[in-house]
């Protein structure tokens, strides 16, 4: 039958995209049928790649299509070129060797290209015959490579092999051994012997030195174990496959070679070096080692110090003192513990490989120097103090630092007496009694002498004390109550610093003529204060030196000059950047004692009690790097609960707080009421809120992620304006219509109306002077009557006036800023409490709130905190109910809101329905 057409194809070989093409004198869609309708590896021409009439196929779909073509009665195909009709000569070529076997993996490859034994991440296969044309060893390996990946199970098998049997490079980059080893492992030769060789290390005998180094032959089942000496019959006729072994064990490791063999005896520095360095390339190599049983425990053995405590160290003595050295010393590794006199002798053998008291032991001479001069440094100048305490601390805890590999731990064993002194650290109630001297006069509450009492005891011993109780439980008493005992019972020659925020400088003056009028004070503050000479001479007359944290940074040099007997701040959050100028010049300063007061010693990052800390007792929480390594991360990014137990437990003895909630304080106070005040945003807040978040985050998609977060920190400050009032945001000099603007300033207005028509007086919170003003203005007009306002920019004699005003009922409205307002004042003439707008952090707030809420004061306290509904406001106020972190010491700021994704951030910032009803 005559054929019914005739095809005239041509095929080149494209080498960028390693695939064969096709093409016919018409369009493939009139040849690829008869052409492709019986082939299966293209699914009978169905899926196949066509692009500008060239048909694309793979190096295996080339060499089936080429070596198994069937004739066809319906079409004849012509070769358009002379390299298309050699395509099927080669093509069976190659497939009669995939048939018969006669193709391999192409280990030659390994050693001519210094390791890299696959392309693009095939392995390269070659024939066993001559190839008739150098691009039949191309496409072999290919069409290789390319089968196994589209057949899963090879895929699989030949993933096995490989990694069961991996080529290995010596360091220079060459394989090691033949290929016929490694065809023989992979059993490409045939039958696999039934043992592999392997090296036994024998240690030398009570009375040796020489280690015994031999070789073994393990069944593949591990069930035999024989040596050169006893090789079983049945496995002689694999000689040849031994002495192959042997050979690739000497490339491997070249100084085992004894010439005609492997060496048989090693020296002690030789078994050290064939155990610590060589077994792990023969490991990896895939050679089996029989090595002592003892060497896995050794080997992870580290090395460490102890140091006894000496008998003659108790509480007492360790007055005064920072540091001690009186210790019995001793080196501990793999359970053995040595004398310090036993370690030195070993020390002086220069050995590895020791064999002591029936045991092995390794001994670095890298470490053991290190040890040896930690020894002696410890000794020369003495370990801390506060690291004995430290460690003593979590030991109770089981709670142990880790060594690294460069570090060898010191571990501190003390004594009953010491253990004594820890728990009183431990234990407020056990403290000894700190006797107040009549100079002070005041009635300390029971907690509050409890909090002298510990005072005193740490100024004792010389640790620094951090006094955390919440505001309004009297800070200033207890401090100055501890100023009165030491200036009655140890008659510093040098007077006390207190460091301050200025606004609160006048208050301590007046606490300070109010407790402890006899306690002669000198106020560093102002333009006509004292310097050079004159000011040592004015301190040095003086038992109480207050100057402001600015002044601390600016006036160093003055400040510097004196060894004061003690150094206290007040709202020591001030320094929780250890970084800034200011703290690391407090730092500086000398004194003998030194305290921090702070409600929140903590209030966005663990880092700010390290800060803290650093000030306290400088080391005893480790350098800001190790702090993060060890603490903060750990417990701020993963929320690890032994680590957070951990640094409660380090900080607990130094760092006291009480709360209003504590049963033992027993304060008697009047109740509190927090009632929130939903306010709906007017059309004109609802629109600039809905333009400014869209805005922002349309602005972010593009922006880096540093220029994002800006973006969003500064979205965030702009819609807490629009929250409180339109023209806040806008930023208008003369607001027009103010109250109609803004629901939440209406609100304010009905609560102090409330108020006033009740003789109340209130506090109202700001974080915006602007803000302020507005509020300020607003109430005077309505109210016909003097409306105060402090914030950041009111000289010291003004903000002392308006408190006095306050208090005494003069004006019964006092507008605050938060920053300048939150913290330090007494105000308790206030029964109301507003938040005009929220800071978003409970401890700022509470601190706020505690300018009303705290002793002195006799009327029920109630707190108004006002949220736009359906904004952020009400969505962060929802968090707020649920957090707990700033009392565990772990809390976050806005920062976090910065991380969030567009979707996230969308869905916080996202006006409610209510929100757009409301406006």
């Amino acid at each position: 039958m005559k054929a019914l057409e005739t095809i005239q194809i041509s095929c080149r070989w494209n080498e960028e995209i390693r695939c064969f093409e096709l093409s016919g004198s018409t369009h493939p869609s009139s040849w690829v049928s008869p052409l492709l309708a019986w082939h299966e590896e293209t699914f009978y021409g169905t899926m196949i790649d066509i692009e500008d009439d060239i048909v694309r196929l793979s190096p295996w779909q080339a060499l089936t299509l080429f070596a198994l073509r069937p004739h066809s009665r319906f079409s004849v195909i012509e070769w358009a070129d002379e390299f298309t009709a050699r395509l099927e000569e080669w093509a069976r070529h190659i497939w009669n060797g995939l048939g018969e076997r006669r193709f391999l993996p192409d280990a030659s490859l390994w050693k001519n290209t210094g390791g890299a034994w696959s392309e693009a991440g095939r392995t390269r296969w070659r024939g066993a015959d001559d190839d008739p044309d150098p691009f039949v060893a191309t496409w072999r390996s290919l069409a290789i490579a390319d089968w196994l990946s589209r057949d899963p199970e090879l895929r699989g098998i030949w993933g096995d092999i490989v990694r069961a049997y991996p080529l290995i490079a010596s360091p220079s980059g060459q394989w090691i051994g033949t290929e016929d080893d490694w065809l023989e492992q992979i059993g490409w030769l045939g039958d696999r012997p039934p043992f592999t060789v392997g090296l036994r290390l024998v240690e030398p005998p009570e009375d040796g030195d020489a280690w015994t180094l031999e070789a073994v032959f393990i069944a593949i089942d591990d069930s035999v174990i024989a040596s050169a000496r006893d090789i079983p019959r049945a496995w002689r006729p694999y000689e040849s496959s031994i002495q192959r072994a042997i050979r690739r064990i000497c490339a491997i490791v070249p100084w085992l070679d004894a010439g005609e063999g492997l060496r048989t005896e090693l020296s002690n520095e030789e078994a050290w070096r064939f155990l610590s360095e060589d077994s792990l390339k023969l490991t990896e190599a895939g050679v089996r080692l029989l090595l002592p049983d003892w060497w896995h425990d050794i080997r992870q053995a580290q090395l460490s110090i102890k140091a006894k405590l000496s008998p003659s160290v108790n509480a007492e003595s360790l007055f005064g003192l920072e540091r001690l050295a009186d210790f019995d010393w001793r080196v501990a590794t793999n359970g053995i513990e040595l004398t310090e006199e036993e370690f030195a002798a070993l020390a002086e053998q220069k050995r590895r490989l020791i064999r002591l008291r029936g045991q092995w032991l390794i001994l670095d001479p890298a470490l053991v120097r290190r040890a040896q001069a930690l020894m002696e440094k410890a000794k020369k100048e003495g370990v801390p103090i506060h690291d004995i305490v430290a460690q003593t601390l979590l030991s109770e805890a089981e709670e142990r630092e880790e060594a690294t590999d460069e570090s060898i731990p010191i571990h501190i064993d003390v004594h009953d007496q010491f253990r004594a002194f820890i728990r009183q650290l431990q234990q407020l109630d056990g403290l000894p009694k700190a006797n107040v001297p009549p100079s002070f006069r005041g009635t300390l509450r029971p907690y509050q002498q409890r909090g002298v009492d510990w005072l005193v005891f740490l100024r004792r011993f010389g640790f620094g004390a951090c006094l955390a109780d919440d505001m309004g439980l009297g800070k200033t008493v207890q401090l100055l109550a501890y100023l009165a005992h030491v200036k009655e019972i140890e008659r510093p020659d040098t007077p006390a610093l207190l460091i301050c925020p200025t606004s609160v400088i006048g208050n301590w003056q007046k606490e300070c003529a109010r407790f402890t009028p006899d306690l002669r004070v000198y106020v560093h503050h102002g333009p006509n204060r004292a310097k050079n000479d004159a000011f040592v001479q004015t301190a040095g007359e003086a038992d109480l030196v207050i100057t402001s944290y600015n002044l601390a940074h600016l006036d160093h040099d003055d400040l510097k000059q004196m060894h004061w007997h003690v150094i206290c701040l007040d709202e020591a959050q001030n320094i929780k950047n250890a970084q800034t100028k200011q703290a690391r010049a407090i730092r500086r300063l000398s004194g003998k004692h030194k305290i921090a007061l702070s409600g929140t010693p903590v209030e966005n990052r663990l880092g700010e009690l390290w800060s803290i800390f650093h000030f306290l007792n400088p080391g005893y929480l480790g350098s800001a790097a190790e702090f993060e390594r060890r603490f903060a991360g750990p417990i701020e990014k993963e929320g690890d609960a032994r680590k957070k137990a951990a640094l409660q437990t380090l900080i607990r003895p130094f760092l006291l707080r009480r709360t209003k909630t504590d049963e033992a304080v027993a304060l008697n106070l009047p109740d509190k009421l927090e009632q929130k005040e939903y306010c709906p945003l007017t059309a004109e807040q609802a629109a600039l809120y809905e333009q400014l978040v869209n805005d922002t985050l349309e602005r972010a998609k593009e922006a880096s992620p540093f220029a994002r977060r800006g973006l969003i920190l500064q979205m965030l400050n702009g819609v807490k304006q629009i929250c409180d009032h339109p023209a806040l945001y806008l930023k208008e000099r003369r607001p027009r219509q103010l109250v109609e603007r803004s629901h939440k300033l209406e609100k304010l207005i009905e609560l102090i109306e409330q108020i006033r028509a009740n003789d109340e007086s209130c506090l109202i919170f700001t974080q915006y002077v602007r803000m302020g003003e507005m509020i300020q203005q607003l109430l005077s007009d309505l109210f016909d009557e003097p409306v105060l306002f402090l914030h950041g920019g009111v000289p010291k004699q003004t903000r002392d006036r308006m408190v006095d005003e306050f208090q005494a009922k003069k004006a019964p409205i006092f507008l605050l800023s938060l920053k300048a307002g939150g913290t330090g004042l007494n105000l308790t003439a206030a029964n109301h409490v507003i938040h005009f707008d929220r800071w978003w952090n409970p401890a700022v707030e509470n601190q706020a709130t505690d300018r009303a809420y705290r002793i002195g004061q006799t009327k029920f306290v109630h707190v108004h905190k006002l949220i736009t509904v359906g904004t952020i406001e009400e969505k962060i106020d929802e968090m707020l109910e649920q957090k707990q972190a700033l009392a565990d010491l772990i809390t976050e700021g806005e920062a976090w809101i910065t991380e969030l994704s567009d979707d996230e951030l969308r869905g916080l910032l996202a006006l409610s329905a209510a929100a757009k009803g409301g406006a």
